[in-house]
């Protein structure tokens, strides 16, 4: 009987200092790319990590503030030498244990029919809701982002 506890107790402790995977995604390096002030469409961008052991999907991308007429989940691919923007239906997949980054050229979030200026220094809160996780609400900066090393 003694041996059965003492070894129950030890389950206990080694359980206790086994590290466990935080239970919500982290979104990191939220922006949006500043647009002169006639723009019809912006994009925003960020990282996604999921250190969970469930696999989610981005569903849709809000705001309480009137930012664009519709919010959009986009991808860009190629087709040959064009390359072509697109609307992602169903949404972006976020494995278990991996990152998914939402940068030019690859999947980014699209304003479509801006409804506000995009300048530096703005800040607009966006709201990401997931299909089986806790929506989250991130503020992004709007900042100046170049596609080259030269400044415009």
């Amino acid at each position: 009987m003694l041996k059965l506890l003492s070894t129950m107790i030890a389950i206990c402790v080694l359980s206790a200092c086994t590290p466990s995977l935080p239970d919500t995604l982290m979104i990191s390096d939220a922006k949006i790319r500043a647009a002169y002030s006639q723009a019809k469409t912006g994009a925003a961008y960020m990282t996604i990590t999921n250190p969970t052991e469930t696999t989610t999907t981005l569903t849709s991308v809000s705001s309480l503030t009137m930012v664009a007429n519709d919010i959009q989940l986009h991808t860009m691919t190629m087709d040959g030498d064009v390359m072509k923007m697109e609307e992602v239906s169903g949404g972006v997949t976020i494995d278990a244990q991996s990152t998914v980054t939402f940068a030019p050229g690859g999947f980014h979030i699209m304003f479509v029919g801006l409804q506000t200026e995009l300048s530096e220094g703005k800040q607009i809160a966006l709201t990401l809701t997931f299909d089986n996780m806790p929506a989250q609400t991130v503020n992004f900066p709007v900042v100046s982002m170049h596609s080259s090393g030269m400044k415009h």
